[in-house]
């Protein structure tokens, strides 16, 4: 993966669709060196955010992936694509059976044994909704940053506080789920991937020393372009593919 950049949603109540080369390149560092929309590159979609997706497959270009293009079995209708995809893509990189913590707006467990059995996982808020969710539904709570450092588990200021109760209930439930992963499928690659990846990576060994949680977080694999490297994977099947016929 040559390059990869964070934009924020797209405002489609306050944003008319881009009509011209020039337009786009407002929204996409890998546009800046087209010279007209014949070159424009290929751009690959995939989103669980309808009015997104809606704005992006306005590009020239734009391949949207579907349920049908990922080579898995959902375990249930609504399964997501985004974790379809990761799911996918670990157990094709890291091998199977996998299990995927997704740490984006909602914090995702999926597990699969292989691309036709996926056991489905578990959905709760990620860090940063977490975080909002406090100040915007109280009367007196403050809207908070995330810490450098996991903060001491008992705390004497309000903010810190907030940070304790979330980060530390956090990290324990992810290693919770990471043992009893393990303790069913001891051969299992763990994969941490999203855009809080890094940062829950690194609060997860803050809180393993000097316990003995270092052995089980040494099976962690950290990889935040999961699902761009699944994307081009699919692009890449679908080459092959094409030169077959």
């Amino acid at each position: 993966m040559a390059q990869t950049w964070d934009t924020c949603h797209i405002e489609m109540s306050q944003t008319r669709f881009p009509a011209t080369l020039e337009e786009w390149q407002a929204y996409s560092p890998a546009l800046a060196h087209c010279s007209s929309t014949v070159n424009m590159p290929e751009l690959w979609v995939i989103s669980v955010v309808p009015s997104q997706t809606c704005f992006w497959q306005t590009y020239p270009r734009s391949i949207v992936i579907t349920a049908t293009d990922i080579p898995i079995q959902y375990p249930y209708e609504t399964f997501g694509l985004d974790r379809a995809l990761s799911i996918w893509t670990a157990g094709t990189l890291y091998q199977w059976p996998v299990f995927v913590i997704d740490a984006g707006t909602a914090l995702t467990y999926t597990g699969a044994l292989t691309p036709t059995d996926c056991l489905g996982g578990a959905i709760l808020p990620g860090l940063g909704l977490q975080l909002r969710s406090l100040s915007q539904s109280t009367a007196a709570l403050p809207t908070i940053a995330l810490p450098q450092d996991l903060p001491s588990r008992w705390s004497l200021t309000t903010d810190i506080a907030i940070q304790s109760g979330i980060l530390h209930t956090l990290v324990s439930g992810i290693i919770d789920f990471i043992r009893a992963w393990l303790e069913q499928y001891p051969t299992s690659q763990i994969v941490l991937t999203g855009g809080d990846a890094e940062t829950l990576y690194r609060y997860l060994l803050q809180a393993s020393k000097p316990k003995a949680v270092p052995k089980l977080l040494d099976r962690v694999i950290l990889q935040p372009q999961l699902q761009g490297i699944g994307l081009l994977h699919l692009r890449q099947q679908k080459s092959d593919r094409s030169l077959l016929f």
